[in-house]
């Protein structure tokens, strides 16, 4: 728990500051008007002020400093640098460093940028002058990808490099047309997921939530090169389910063989299974690397469609489902924006040697 807020209303102010930030024109220092405002209403604390300021709590709590110390007009002090000095301006190696950091989601706020370069640079700047920084690179607020601490990425990038070679592996007859799809299984259920929304400064955003904890599976599989998709809604995932929705895959083009690409799953069969349709063949990812499967891409935007929304059954979640999904089995440019991963679309259009990808 952080600590207690000291207490700004003092003098009674928060009626003066409100008038204050109604007439200014001034785009920066109405917006810290309404900061000082929000605290002295005291229904938010510094961390609520931040999430609704859009600003980092460093800044917020400099600007609540600020008005203490000297009221309005210190308030409104624009900050500036302590000098030309070199140590105030963005050296290239800093820059490059900074691109490198912003590429790695190294942090997550521009204080922690601010001090970065303060502790690796020696470079002393305003918060303000961070977000220009910022915007230089065109930085954006992302939600990072989890990644697996099990995962290795040696063997990551030698899937990627060797996918042809696997291909090669499978001795599909020669002249045997082959589709190639990645696959994969979701499940949604009717607990509410969360995802953030834009709003306005002060505005406080309710959504509603239900806790329910009913659940069905989404399984997909996307071709890679043609652009065909197959679904199915099932209960819960097991080997039978897995199998028949092979046999949905196989039934797309009987006469191709259908290389399919999926995680190591206890539930999924090996290659060679005898409970697989004759024309199924099966690559596996490695071990925690899902990243590698342009269908998760799709489970994401599948998530974003159904955020924030409570469905009553099942049914009426799949309802949801279905409106998302059908543009893609009917509009192939959706798939093709999903499956074609650079590593992916330079693997099927090298040499197949005696695999025709079709």
């Amino acid at each position: 728990m952080g600590r207690p807020r000291q207490q700004l209303d003092r003098h009674q102010e928060a009626g003066q500051i409100a008038k204050l930030e109604k007439a200014e024109q001034t785009g920066w220092k109405r917006e810290r008007l309404q900061v000082i405002r929000l605290g002295l209403e005291g229904e938010l604390t510094y961390e609520k002020i931040a999430g609704a300021s859009g600003r980092c709590l460093d800044t917020i709590r400099r600007w609540f400093n600020a008005f203490r110390e000297g009221g309005v007009q210190r308030l409104l002090e624009r900050e500036r640098g302590k000098g030309p000095d070199a140590r105030n301006r963005l050296t290239a190696q800093a820059a490059q460093e900074m691109k490198a950091g912003l590429e790695a989601g190294r942090w997550r706020t521009g204080g922690q940028v601010r001090q970065w370069l303060q502790q690796e640079h020696n470079i002393q700047i305003a918060e303000g002058t961070v977000y220009k920084y910022l915007g230089k690179f065109a930085a954006r607020l992302k939600v990072p990808r989890k990644s697996h601490v099990k995962k290795d990425p040696l063997k990551v990038e030698a899937f990627k490099a060797e996918l042809v070679d696997k291909l090669g592996a499978l001795n599909i007859p020669v002249g045997k047309p082959v589709r190639l799809w990645v696959m994969d299984e979701a499940r949604f259920g009717l607990h509410t997921e969360h995802r953030r929304v834009w709003s306005l400064p002060g505005v406080r955003v309710v959504v509603p939530h239900q806790q329910k904890y009913e659940w069905q599976y989404v399984i997909g599989a996307l071709e890679v090169g043609k652009a065909g998709s197959e679904f199915a809604y099932v209960p819960t995932m097991n080997t039978q389910i897995t199998v028949e929705f092979f046999k949905q895959i196989a039934r797309h083009d009987p006469g191709s063989v259908h290389v399919v690409i999926y995680d190591g799953a206890g539930f999924h069969p090996e290659d060679h299974s005898p409970l697989l349709p004759e024309n199924v063949r099966i690559i596996k990812l490695p071990p925690y690397s899902p990243e590698l499967n342009p269908i998760e891409g799709l489970w994401d935007q599948l998530r974003d469609a159904i955020a924030n929304k409570v469905f009553a059954t099942l049914d009426a979640l799949e309802d949801a489902l279905t409106a998302f999904l059908r543009p893609f089995w009917s509009d192939a440019r959706r798939i093709f924006s999903l499956v074609l991963h650079p590593w992916l679309n330079d693997q099927t259009n090298a040499s197949f040697g005696p695999v025709m990808l079709i």
